[in-house]
């Protein structure tokens, strides 16, 4: 019989948190603060496997550069050499497709290389990676997950600033977008990881739903969801040039691609996302409504 006895990190998380509640019944899980006890302190026993979601996510407000080495590298190699000094035989990292960089008009792979361009954030993350990948053997296997962005219940950052603004009457300038960004809806990011861990496969493996997906869709869908017609219209050339100017990473977002190819990941690994998109999105919105009731009635 496989071994299902797994340690989580970071499972307060928005992703932790998800595998955690989606597999209680599948594993044996166990749960440790990094916060709270020291990777030497760690009691190993009868772990085979980690999956490591703890870390510093990307932050909106400046923070340190340090403070991303110090979480998402150091603390990821102390860990690691604890575990594997303990006889853990297999980690996942969960790392993320920031490692690449920004790209545009350009399909990435898992052997494309890696430019984080001065991000600390995914600089952590890549440094992490090298590390892992540098003390594996044949008793220690390591496996890298690079998600894109993540969506689902309990999303945050820029995602919920856009469900905020799908929620809003008013008509939004985003149609007909022909972008293509490959997102992950929550549970498909939970059962690529499942798979891993009953493959015990190592290596890298990005994460991704089976297609990819526009702005003008995503907005799309989210106000279809929402039981609202999507009122869209096509900003102005100038318009948009003159946000181009003045906020060129708000433009990259909206309208600039970033897309994955996962057809190495998932043949590797015989796998096959079992969420649509739409899926995805209607258990956000479903979510979103949900905590937008809760709220109203805590103000009242």
């Amino acid at each position: 019989m496989v071994p299902t006895n797994i340690l989580i990190t970071g499972a307060s998380g928005f992703i932790g948190q998800r595998f955690l509640t989606y597999n209680v019944k599948k594993y044996v899980l166990r749960t440790v603060s990094l916060q709270a006890v020291h990777p030497a302190n760690i009691d190993f026993s009868d772990i085979y496997t980690i999956v490591h979601f703890a870390g510093i996510a990307h932050q909106m407000k400046r923070i340190e550069d340090k403070v991303y080495f110090d979480i998402n590298f150091e603390l990821t190699k102390e860990f690691a050499d604890a575990a594997k000094r303990a006889g853990v035989a297999h980690f996942i990292f969960i790392s993320t497709t920031k490692v690449f960089g920004e790209h545009q008009n350009q399909v990435l792979s898992e052997t494309s290389p890696c430019n984080p361009q001065n991000d600390p954030y995914a600089e952590s993350k890549l440094q992490a990676e090298q590390y892992l990948q540098s003390i594996e053997d044949a008793n220690f296997t390591v496996s890298i997950v690079r998600p894109p962005l993540v969506y689902g219940p309990g999303v945050k950052g820029n995602l919920i600033r856009f469900l905020h603004l799908a929620d809003k009457n008013w008509p939004l300038p985003f149609a007909n977008i022909a972008n293509r960004r490959t997102m992950v809806y929550l549970d498909n990011l939970v059962e690529l990881i499942n798979r891993i861990v009953d493959t015990r496969k190592s290596g890298v493996f990005l994460a991704g739903d089976t297609h990819p997906i526009s702005t003008t869709l995503l907005l799309t869908e989210m106000r279809l969801k929402m039981s609202k017609s999507p009122r869209l219209f096509v900003l102005p050339g100038p318009m948009r040039q003159m946000l181009q100017k003045w906020r060129p990473e708000m433009v990259l977002r909206l309208w600039g691609s970033q897309e994955m190819d996962t057809r190495s990941t998932n043949e590797r690994l015989g796998f096959t996302p079992p969420y649509s998109i739409q899926h995805g999105i209607a258990d956000m919105v479903e979510w979103y409504i949900k905590e937008r009731q809760t709220q109203y009635r805590l103000n009242k």
